[in-house]
């Protein structure tokens, strides 16, 4: 009896196992059935007015962002062209300064060769009056040889003077030529202070040269003897002397002319480029 007892307790404590067993997996199942209902119903299709919301919030957010990013280009665009601007006034400013300090020193220099220029002519004229005053003295002289090598003489001095003249008159109208093509490319925007630098320093040596040529002419008209052998070697230094100032001075003016060739060139080459750039800058902003 005592074992029918237990093999009935343990198939009774078997079905209680089996129960037990059975409402847990049921349960397990029911909560994951629901958990996934949650979810479903928790990503399930917005409506059709849920979905509107969120459209139009992220069209706002995208104008708004789009809205501040032109509003801000705008506003850098705005600092660059008064930067611009400003850097423009003061180029303006510098430029009329120096251009206003370029006259004036141009005033004083031209005044200055003018002063000089009256002077050299001035001797010039006592000079001219002498070389006549000794043409006179020759018909004085009753010894026909002497007048005679004194005429010589006398005619040798002169043509010597016109050679250095016609040499100086040559050497300024070429000068004379330089300056009126500098003045007129300076009025079409060409920078000319090199070539100025140039032409200065051939007038430099252009007016040395005629001092020495005044100097010459005085040596030679003091007297219509012959000359003493100081003498001669000073006027043989003098001739040298003025031959190399002449030199320098055309050879100065040949570099006037090959720096305004240059400088028109530049000229040309930087108006093409900023043509080009103005152009590709009006596309790209168009």
């Amino acid at each position: 009896m005592k074992k029918y007892l237990s093999l009935l307790f343990v198939l009774v404590m078997a079905f209680l196992v089996a129960a037990q067993t059975g409402n847990a997996e049921d349960s397990a199942s029911l909560n994951a059935e629901v958990k996934t209902g949650t979810r479903v119903r928790a990503g399930a299709l917005l409506t059709p007015e849920q979905k509107r919301i969120n459209m139009e919030a992220r069209l706002k957010a995208q104008s708004d962002l789009k809205i501040k990013r032109e509003t801000t280009e705008a506003e850098i665009k705005a600092k660059r062209e008064e930067m611009r601007s400003q850097m423009k006034d003061k180029r303006t400013k510098i430029k009329t300064e120096i251009q206003e300090k370029r006259t004036e020193l141009k005033a004083e220099i031209k005044a200055k060769r003018e002063e000089i220029k009256k002077e050299i002519e001035t001797r010039r004229e006592e000079m001219k009056q002498n070389m006549k005053a000794l043409r006179d003295q020759l018909k004085e002289e009753k010894d026909s040889v002497k007048a005679k090598i004194k005429e010589m003489r006398l005619t040798v001095r002169e043509n010597a003077l016109k050679r250095f003249d016609t040499a100086v008159e040559k050497i300024t109208n070429l000068k004379d030529r330089v300056n009126a093509q500098l003045d007129k490319l300076e009025s079409r925007g060409v920078d000319v202070t090199k070539a100025e630098d140039n032409v200065a320093t051939a007038e430099t040596k252009l007016s040395d040269a005629k001092t020495k040529i005044l100097e010459a002419n005085a040596l030679l008209s003091i007297s219509i003897d012959e000359l003493s052998r100081d003498d001669k070697t000073k006027l043989a230094t003098l001739a040298k002397e003025i031959q190399t100032l002449l030199r320098e001075a055309h050879k100065a003016l040949n570099d006037a002319v090959k720096s305004l060739k240059e400088a028109v060139r530049v000229k040309t080459e930087t108006s093409t480029e900023a043509s080009v750039n103005t152009s590709t800058n009006t596309e790209v902003n168009q």
